[in-house]
């Protein structure tokens, strides 16, 4: 109890602490200076240009050590002409070039693992919606678009932008060039803007900004941003771009000829104002996509596939609906694009075309989309269309509302209505409800689902507590939905406290509860979940949990869990330990453990998860996770295996050649996908992708070579 009553103690000082290191701070100011001589980006700060701008120095760390000045200068000036925004910065290293680290130089890479050096821009000065560019020492780019003071974030937003490093033996240095005509910003003669930057020294494990923010917060919380000026008499020009393309497919089925296929389309957008976008896409293609990762499935409720299409992850912040601190969830989600140019058995359906519109209007946002898919067998031509609109109310919150609609070629039709208002509160509460209704011709009330959450969210405590109700009749059609009619109440606490330098090695312990409560719409129980866990983060990037899962289980219908083996009506309980364990990925070798073993329905379930990655540098990784369970049931015993290995060479950063190899059990098949791509200039790409199947036996069920030409116009 004595020990007990201490860590309490402890725990309270530190978060009346937290608490006290998120207060109010000055807000910092910097000034950008109009140059006219050209500014070569080369990644060294040479030009006499450079000299005219103060820089923006004293980053305080966010982690390890929060409020503390950063253990390694930085220093980052602005200036611009009357086409870009250029930015420079001296990331002084006191280790020199040793003390560098360089994981990934692809598009979009993972910021976490390298060094880096990110700038945030609100534009607009709405202490909302910015734009995110980043890179690291050997000249990667990375970009988004950020909405909702840092709550939603579009990773797959790309912009025409240029970035060169350079590093010597005080550090490194980084110059990028913004265009204007990348950015949306208003007509005003002299622009405010808000703006702050992140340093990352990865051996460290060290992030500091210059305009300071809590351990709770990233860069994209542009609310706690500093302020630019001096940027005067710059316009964002007319904003448009045309992407034709030209692919070409050769496939061959099994037990069928060799087919080539041909095709061209055209990608249009232009800017509509200055803070509105129009999209058309003619003989929509996504050829070059990624596969999916498998996924076997061993719950009786639907899985959720990610969708990795880029003409419909741009703005996809734009349409989500009902929002969490982690980003929108996929339990329930009212509009899924994967519902277009998907059917429901996964087959491909040609897109004919479609627009897009979406931007802000003062204090409203708003997107509009409609697509018109051709028909195939079994599936009729269909439009797809949804409204999003939403409103800024107090100072970081909004309302909102949606429409979606599904018009099949005279099969019929489905609609969902929605309306959601999210709250941001005191810094770090935050309120989020939402209301849905369907629409379909074959069913007629009991068509709702609400959603209501609270949760708070600062340096020491994670705390959420949520409700949703779903009646029996709601159908999105053009949604996901993981689980059909419920009530559910789900909670979870956890604490993070940050030992700091009494325990240096530790970045942050976790302990955590999560709890779901699951009944039908009479009240009856249909699924009860209390899981209690320990997470810890080590300094080093490091990862480890341990946990024990206590299930409840009521089914009232027979529930199939593989082909031949049914679990049978009844109540059931069961537990399962858990553990997890995941190394230094900054490492030559790293990788990933996981082991699960307990109960299973009204048998026992093991299940291993074990993965290996290798990369030498930042040119060449490989890596494979092999996942397997043994499941006894009355029934009988099964076992499951999904294996993925993946090789990716980068040969510069506008050039990469990557492998993904899936082994699935269940299917007994082999898949390989094979993506060669070459970004010849910003925007404009050459695409080359092979995709096969392959039955366990060896016998090809399909293959086909792509080859796709893409090329951007910008005026």
């Amino acid at each position: 109890m004595r020990r007990l009553l201490v860590f309490s103690i402890i725990v309270a000082i530190e978060y009346c602490a937290a608490l006290a290191a998120g207060a109010a701070q000055p807000e910092r100011v910097m000034t950008a200076v109009r140059v006219e001589g050209p500014v070569t980006v080369d990644g060294m700060l040479t030009e006499p240009e450079w000299e005219l701008a103060q820089p923006a120095t004293d980053f305080i760390q966010r982690l390890p050590d929060t409020g503390k000045p950063a253990t390694e200068r930085t220093e980052v000036r602005l200036i611009y002409d009357d086409l870009n925004l250029y930015v420079g910065v001296h990331a002084f290293d006191s280790a020199g070039k040793k003390g560098i680290t360089i994981k990934d130089i692809k598009y979009d890479f993972w910021t976490l693992d390298s060094d880096g050096f990110q700038v945030v821009i609100d534009t607009f000065d709405d202490n909302l919606n910015s734009f995110l560019f980043g890179t690291n020492p050997g000249a990667a780019k990375f970009d988004m678009q950020i909405g909702a003071d840092g709550a939603a974030g579009n990773t797959n937003w790309n912009g025409i932008w240029y970035v060169a490093t350079h590093i010597n033996d005080e550090g490194w240095q980084v110059e990028m060039a913004i265009p204007f005509k990348t950015l949306r910003f208003s007509n005003k003669p002299a622009q405010i803007w808000g703006v702050n930057f992140e340093r990352r020294v990865r051996r460290k494990h060290e992030d500091s900004y210059w305009s300071p923010l809590g351990a709770a917060f990233r860069l994209g919380r542009v609310s706690l941003a500093g302020q630019l000026e001096g940027i005067e008499g710059i316009h964002p020009g007319r904003n448009l771009y045309v992407k034709p393309y030209l692919s070409n497919t050769v496939q061959r089925l099994q037990g069928d000829d060799t087919d080539i296929k041909p095709e061209a389309g055209l990608d249009l957008k232009y800017a509509v104002g200055t803070q509105s976008t129009l999209d058309l896409t003619w003989n929509t293609d996504f050829s070059q996509v990624e596969a999916d990762e498998q996924q076997i499935n061993l719950t009786r409720f639907n899985l959720f596939f990610p969708e990795k299409r880029q003409f419909f992850l741009e703005n996809a912040g734009t349409f989500g609906f009902g929002r969490s601190r982690g980003g929108f969830r996929t339990d329930l989600i009212p509009f899924f694009t994967r519902r277009i140019g998907i059917s429901d058995d996964r087959r491909l359906v040609p897109i004919l075309g479609g627009a897009r519109y979406s931007g802000r209007a003062g204090k409203n946002s708003f997107g509009l989309l409609s697509m018109q898919t051709d028909d195939i067998p079994g599936v009729p031509s269909t439009n797809f269309s949804v409204l999003r609109v939403r409103r800024d109310v107090l100072s970081k919150s909004e309302i909102g509302a949606l429409f979606v609609n599904k018009d099949e070629n005279g099969a019929g039709f489905n609609r969902t209505f929605g309306m959601d208002a999210n709250f941001r509160l005191f810094k770090y509460l935050e309120v989020a409800s939402s209301l849905l209704k369907t629409q379909s011709p074959e069913l007629q009330g009991k068509d709702m689902a609400a959603n209501f959450e609270v949760a708070w969210w600062d340096n020491l405590l994670d705390l959420e507590v949520r409700h949703m109700n779903v009646q029996e009749n709601f159908n999105p059609e053009v949604g996901f939905l993981q689980r059909g009619a419920m009530k559910r109440t789900s909670g979870i606490f956890m604490l993070t406290p940050r030992p700091g330098r009494r325990i240096p090695w530790v970045r942050y312990l976790g302990p955590a509860v999560n709890i779901d409560y699951i009944t039908d719409q009479q009240g009856n129980l249909e699924t009860r979940l209390l899981q209690a866990g320990f997470n810890m983060v080590l300094h080093n990037g490091s990862e480890f949990a341990v946990g024990r899962r206590a299930d409840f289980e009521r089914l009232a219908k027979p529930f199939r869990i593989r082909t031949g083996t049914e679990i049978a009506p009844g109540d059931y309980e069961f537990n399962e330990w858990y553990l997890t364990l995941k190394t230094d990925k900054s490492r030559l070798f790293y990788g990933e453990l996981g082991l699960q073993s307990g109960e299973f329905w009204n048998g026992t379930r093991d299940g291993r998860a074990l993965g290996l990655n290798v990369q030498p540098g930042y040119h060449f990784s490989a890596g494979a996770l092999w996942t397997h369970n043994d499941v006894t049931l009355p029934t009988g015993p099964f076992d499951t295996d999904l294996v993925a290995a993946r090789v990716g060479y980068l040969f510069a950063t506008n050039l990469f050649l990557n492998t993904l190899i899936q082994y699935n059990s269940d299917l007994r098949e082999v898949s390989t996908n094979v993506r060669f791509n070459f970004i010849y200039k910003p925007l404009s790409d050459l695409f080359l992708v092979y995709n096969e199947r392959r039955s366990s036996s060896g016998e090809v069920l399909d293959r086909a070579l792509i080859a796709k030409l893409t090329y951007v116009l910008a005026f």
